[in-house]
């Protein structure tokens, strides 16, 4: 499998999701990938992913066996929607820890400019 963010124009992506049996992506929701030339099946779009493999989501996934030819730098079409991974649960955590030491720094400039004005608001009174 190739995974792209693009394909050509020659691409087509379908309307309907399907639910994979297969045991290396068994579950995932995706749609199919038909060459517009010949109507052949030649990979995948994964929309659902187990987390194992929520890298291949909203990616086009080329099947290499199903491809006879395929012109590099021919992408023309692009992932309508690209969502951001979801946050889990790990990584909320990470992502609060961030936002209290972001809270933290602000808070210390805060302090620091309030300071600062002060010592500029006396030093105008005395001139």
């Amino acid at each position: 499998m190739l995974d792209h963010t693009t394909v050509s124009s020659n691409v087509s992506v379908g309307t309907e999701q399907k639910l994979s049996k297969t045991s290396t992506d068994f579950g995932c929701l995706f749609e199919e990938l038909t060459c517009r030339g010949c109507s052949k099946i030649i990979g995948r779009i994964y929309r659902c992913t187990p987390k194992v493999l929520d890298f291949k989501r909203d990616l086009f996934c080329l099947d290499i066996d199903s491809i006879e030819s395929y012109v590099l730098g021919s992408a023309e079409q692009q992932i309508i929607s690209e969502k951001e991974a979801p946050i889990s649960l790990e990584s909320r955590a990470a992502l609060q820890q961030e936002i209290e030491k972001i809270k933290t720094v602000l808070s210390a400039l805060e302090t620091n400019l309030s300071v600062t004005e002060a010592k500029l608001s006396s030093f105008e009174k005395k001139s």
